[in-house]
């Protein structure tokens, strides 16, 4: 009779790409049928009333449990259609459908107040990065009770310990494209400054948490690329990215940690360059980027983990049962061991159920 592993020794083993009784699954989920049939209960009519909020909560985090081994950012979403002004002045609308939430006005129409904001957010991450480092036990209390309040909710399933970025993403998202480039390059050194200040700020949560009998891993992160090409060339990226991801990857490695890199996209052009910046997985091979599971494998070598690599934009959203699970076993063929199987980004409501159930009966079969 093969020996049944428990989540943390096969997540482990799947981390240092050994040999495990069945491939594990990681991905984020944000699909309310998901949610609905993993958990075994149905969603409640959905609104902000505490006692709703909690419920959802709950469901999510029950569903995660009985669905996956590893995950990331565990909730529900949104529960109803909002938008909110937050502490800067930008406002934020949310949807639950669509799981997320997006920016639906700037404080400032003119890179003049644009940067202003940049120096103010600088600032800011430069005062939390300080206060970290003055009191690291009052910052890791707060942190680890909310980790272990979401760990409550999803069983033994391995959460990821820190989401951590070098600010590429957040200053991209609030100023926009068009607003980024033009700051940048009226004052390329003012993003830059940004950039170390939220590197910074992370290297100190890192150093005030990090604890290895909480998860075994974490996300680094950079959306750098989408289909079939990066978003900066890659001079930009070796200059002002790849440094300060190799900040935050050494950072983690210092206690212990496996760094699972995520960024969406066509990264072959530069993944040399993630593998030199001390990145140990890659998550989320996106194949319909240009992404291929079997490619990334040759390329990153046997002692990389890998994590998604089934498509969600395409297959789990429009294939069938029967296609997914051929996708799924040609994937674990080509991968295992050091695999993680997962959708290519997120679980989300344009994912069929019957897909999402094909890929986890696909897991459970064994390698």
């Amino acid at each position: 009779m093969a020996v049944v592993m428990k989540k943390r020794e096969r997540v482990e083993r799947a981390l240092a790409c050994q040999e495990t009784d069945r491939v594990p699954l990681y991905d984020l989920v944000r699909c309310d049928a998901a949610f609905a049939h993993f958990s075994g209960e149905e969603l409640p009519p959905l609104s902000a009333e505490p006692d709703t909020v909690r419920s959802l909560e709950r469901i999510a985090g029950k569903a995660v449990g009985n669905f996956l081994d590893m995950t990331r950012n565990v909730g529900f979403g949104p529960v109803v259609e909002t938008e909110a002004t937050d502490r800067f002045g930008f406002v934020h609308h949310s949807a639950p459908h669509e799981k997320t939430s997006w920016i639906t006005k700037r404080p400032f129409d003119d890179e003049k107040s644009a940067g202003e904001f940049v120096k103010v957010w600088s600032k800011e991450f430069r005062e939390q990065a300080a206060t970290i480092r003055r009191d690291p036990a009052s910052h890791r209390d707060t942190y680890h009770q909310s980790f272990l309040k979401t760990q409550a909710l999803i069983g033994d399933t391995v959460n990821l310990l820190a989401v951590h970025g070098t600010g590429l993403d957040a200053i991209r998202y609030h100023l926009d494209w068009d607003m980024f480039a033009y700051v940048y390059a009226d004052d390329p050194g003012l993003i830059s400054e940004f950039l170390d200040a939220a590197t910074e700020r992370n290297i100190a949560e890192c150093h005030a948490v990090a604890d290895l009998t909480l998860s075994p891993a974490v996300l680094t992160y950079g959306d750098i690329a989408y289909k079939g090409r990066l978003l900066h060339s890659p001079q930009y990226l070796r200059d002002e990215f790849f440094p300060r991801l190799t900040r935050l990857n050494d950072a983690w490695h210092e206690h212990g940690f496996k760094c699972l890199f995520h960024s969406d996209g066509y990264l072959m052009e530069v993944m040399d360059d993630l593998l030199d910046a001390g990145i140990d997985g890659l998550n989320p091979i996106e194949t319909v980027a240009g992404m291929s599971v079997k490619e990334t494998r040759e390329k990153c070598g046997p002692g990389i983990f890998l994590a998604g690599g089934i498509d969600m934009s395409q297959l789990l959203s429009n294939g069938t049962p029967d296609e997914v699970r051929e996708v799924c076993r040609q994937a674990i063929r080509d991968a295992a061991p050091g695999y993680f199987m997962g959708s290519t980004t997120e679980s989300d409501n344009s994912c069929k159920l019957e897909n999402l159930i094909a890929m986890h009966e696909v897991a459970l079969e064994g390698i």
